[in-house]
């Protein structure tokens, strides 16, 4: 028996889109006129390189930036630097001396929304309007000062008092995302008019009883967030999310011309508000790298995969200001292969309206070419069906002014209806929702509707197609997340039942107004409970592929921490066979394997270990036959660190027809899961197929090319063993092989596989050396540059951040690392951009 020793290293990757806390070249400011009449009380430039401070340039105060040590972040701004924000974290805070005038005032500042803040669904009055600030220093207790932002819909809104009314003006206009904008408010007291002007146009003016502005000058000044404090389960929620830049508070009026003016002195470019997710998780050893996930912060239920002129794009639930459920918008991500995505803007968010608290669920056809969204839309009272269209590439998508369905059905009682499926049969088309049925025992439902127009706008309730019964088949008392499919000589219903979320599945057939059932209990979608709310579509080999939710299952406080919530599975390809969905994982899946080590009868036992000669890693794929001999226990030691004796434990127990997943010992961090998983399942006698695929803390799991299951590890530590498991007696490896991930299918990040670029090599000076390495760069250009230095297994030892320009094209790294000692003697390696160019060396510390 021949092993080959592999030892899988987890590299952080560095930098695939522009910067995290970019330092941004400082360019000769274009003059910006200024009234003869105005004086500047207040500014805010936002041109500090890094750090967690910003200054205010009119009396000098030094304002604290909100967020962990290092997580401030700064992008390319309208001039010089802009402050980047991020929901729940990022804003400012300070106080500034300063005497704030009583008749006349005027704010202005730059924006770059990456999306509307939010407005809490159950916790917040509908009348209430979040006020996510540019500037904000409203006394809470007795609404003393002035605020101006956008509210929870991206509509421009002013807040001040006068005298003891409190004023507030609201634009109708919709700014937009994701481009900067410039907002002005003119408040005159005295006259009683206050003026909201939009890019330099006026947007909305109102009339008061006038008087005299009321102010706190010892209130706090919030920058990026309003000042009230609202909280869902530990986060801030009224902060903003995007970019801030040039906030000044004037202590009169502007007028119309010189709005404008401040307005016109400026042509900002694109601003780049991609989340840097190389560089802001570069040490979170528990962010997968190849399964499909936004960039940060919250996700959810995954829908409408399409494929349509030569594009995968699948959508999800998206909140863009934290890693917590409220505000949904719609994500989107586009795909060449189903391995490597790109996230895109969102397609959908809240408006007025019906859909004013939350774009929920639904699903995505495509009709004569064209691609469909139905959705759920949420107000304070009620759910709805919305509509939306798009025409190619399909990265804007246009509501439909009115619900398509205005609310569900009054003729059955139900517990609220939600995520519409949409399929065909044979010439018609059909919508069925989920719902939960109150007229007798509660249970699961669909309401059926079916197309009476050619545009989706008309719908025709037909009943319920198909209902639960709890007692019987455990489907719980609500239904969510519906899936229909024809796989030509039998159907499958799915739904996701509540309470104890659970994907289960009947095969049947659909007779146009109800499916008929082929069993009165529906099959697990997984053996083990994990993966939840699948999307289905084919993809371009007309396979049904499906792509799931696999939850973190971690603590809000854990969230918070890492900065992002929940993943998405590999896409699987279905079957039914005997009326059972036979799951594998996609072909295209291949492409991201890279070097393999090879092993083959393998005997292992309940008293040996390291048969695998030490593998370690946290992105590779297993493919394994086992025969389990006369073992009772036979899988996998997963994340195992004998130091710290954690280990997952993966196995079938052939004592009680179980597949186990065993988390008791799979961490010593704290807000983690730790219980354990298991179904039973009676397996074939024989060699069992297994193949497994790891990526930080998700693993997939496939057995005999028909079952699947996923779970969540959290280790304390990156790249750990993996082992073959058994207890009871001896089993054989007949043959195993696992694959290194190469990394190719990075995915919600700016710089995909098809994206590479070649790399730039700088020359070093001296090299080797001890200390002070010189980076030369031979380009004549002003840059930006970012970069760690790592250590040769892949470690980030220290940033390096950098202005260049034409004169100036060297960076230096001192030899020491970021804790503050010097660097051992060894190779290591600087990689980076320099503006949007990869660049890398090796550097000899001697």
């Amino acid at each position: 028996m021949k092993k080959y020793i592999i030892v899988f290293l987890t590299c952080f990757a560095v930098l695939s889109c522009k910067t995290k806390k970019d330092p941004t070249p400082d360019p000769t400011p274009i003059p910006t006129p200024v009234p003869n009449s105005a004086k500047e009380i207040l500014f805010f430039g936002f041109n500090e390189n890094s750090g967690q401070s910003l200054d205010e340039t009119k009396t000098k105060s030094s304002f604290t930036i909100n967020g962990p040590v290092n997580s401030a972040e700064r992008i390319v701004g309208v001039e010089g630097n802009a402050l980047r924000v991020n929901g729940y974290y990022g804003w400012a805070t300070g106080n500034a001396k300063v005497t704030y005038p009583t008749s006349q005032v005027c704010v202005t500042g730059w924006i770059a929304p990456a999306a509307f803040p939010v407005q809490r669904k159950d916790l917040d009055p509908i009348t209430e309007n979040t006020i996510a600030a540019i500037f904000s220093n409203i006394n809470t207790t007795n609404s003393s000062g002035v605020a101006l932002g956008i509210n929870h819909h991206g509509r421009l809104i002013g807040q001040f008092k006068v005298g003891t009314e409190l004023v507030q003006i609201l634009s109708e206009k919709e700014i937009e995302l994701k481009k900067w904008s410039f907002l002005s408010l003119n408040i005159n007291a005295v006259q009683g008019t206050a003026t909201l002007f939009l890019n330099g146009a006026k947007i909305k003016d109102i009339t008061f009883p006038g008087g005299i502005l009321a102010w706190d000058n010892n209130a706090t000044i919030y920058i990026g967030k309003e000042s009230k404090n609202k909280t869902i389960a530990g986060f801030e929620t009224n902060g903003l999310s995007g970019a801030i830049d040039k906030v000044s508070v004037w202590d009169k009026n502007l007028s119309d011309t010189e709005i404008l003016a401040q307005y016109t002195a400026v042509t900002p470019s694109e601003p780049i508000l991609k989340i840097p997710t190389d560089v802001r998780f570069a040490n979170d050893i528990h962010r997968p790298k190849y399964h499909l996930m936004p960039s940060a912060a919250w996700t959810n239920e995954s829908h409408g995969l399409i494929y349509v002129n030569n594009k995968y794009h699948i959508f999800s639930q998206r909140n863009f200001n934290g890693p917590y459920l409220e505000h949904i918008n719609w994500g989107h991500y586009v795909s060449d292969d189903l391995v490597s995505w790109n996230e895109k803007t969102q397609v959908l968010w809240p408006e007025p309206g019906f859909d004013e608290v939350g774009i929920w669920s639904g699903h995505a056809v495509i009709k004569n070419g064209e691609p469909f969204i139905f959705y759920t839309g949420v107000n304070k009272s009620r759910a709805g069906i919305g509509l939306a269209t798009s025409t190619a590439p399909y990265d804007v998508w246009k509501k439909n002014a009115n619900p398509i369905i205005t609310n569900a059905p009054t003729s059955f009682a139900n517990a609220d209806f939600r995520d519409p499926f949409v399929f065909q049969n044979n010439s018609e088309w059909y919508m069925m929702i989920g719902t939960g049925l109150r007229n007798g025992t509660p249970r699961g439902g669909l309401f059926l509707y079916k197309s009476t127009g050619g545009d989706f706008t008309q719908w025709s309730l037909q009943g319920t197609m198909l209902e639960g019964n709890p007692s019987v088949d455990g489907t719980g008392d609500f239904w969510e997340m519906p899936i229909y499919y024809n796989f030509g000589s039998k159907a499958i219903v799915l739904i996701n039942k509540l309470p104890n979320a659970n994907a289960l599945y009947w095969s049947g057939s659909f007779n146009g107004s109800q499916f008929v059932r082929d069993n009165a209990v529906p099959e697990r979608l997984d053996v083990i409970n994990q993966l939840l709310s699948p999307s289905i579509g084919q993809d371009s080999n007309g396979n049904l592929t499906a792509i799931g939710i696999i939850p973190d299952g971690v603590s809000s406080t854990k969230h918070k921490a890492q900065g992002w919530a929940h993943v998405f599975s590999l896409p699987r390809i279905w079957t039914l066979v005997n009326g059972k969905i036979k799951q594998v994982p996609h072909p295209n899946l291949l492409k991201l394997r890279g070097a393999v080590a090879n092993f083959s009868n393998v005997s292992f036992g309940q008293s040996t270990s390291n048969v695998l000669n030490g593998a370690s890693g946290s992105q590779y794929e297993v493919v394994a036959t086992i025969d389990p001999g006369t073992a009772t226990k036979v899988g996998f030691s997963i994340n195992k660190n004998i130091v710290t004796n954690e280990q997952t434990l993966i196995y079938y127990d052939y004592s009680t027809s179980s597949f186990v997943v065993d988390r008791s010992k799979s961490s010593i961090l704290t807000d983690v899961p730790l219980s354990n998983q298991s179904t039973n399942y009676v397996l074939p006698a024989g060699s069992v197929k297994w193949r497994i695929f790891v990526d930080a803390s998700v693993i997939e799991v496939f057995v005999n090319d028909e079952l699947a299951f996923a779970t969540r590890s959290f280790p304390s530590t990156a790249n750990n063993i993996l082992d073959l498991y058994a207890q009871g007696g001896a089993a054989n490896a007949i043959d195993l092989k696992i694959y290194n991930i190469n990394g190719g299918g990075v995915a919600s990040v700016s710089r995909g596989v098809n994206d590479k670029k070649e790399t730039m090599h700088p020359t070093v000076y001296p090299n080797p050396s001890n200390a002070n390495f010189n980076i030369k760069f031979n380009k004549k250009e002003d840059a930006v540059v970012y970069a760690y230095v790592f250590d040769i297994k892949g470690f980030p030892l220290k940033k390096i951040e950098s202005v260049l320009n034409s004169e100036n094209q060297t960076i230096n790294w001192d030899g020491y690392m970021e804790n503050g000692n010097k660097a051992n003697e060894g190779i290591y390696i600087i990689k980076g951009f320099y503006n949007e160019e990869l660049f890398d060396a090796k550097l000899i510390v001697n």
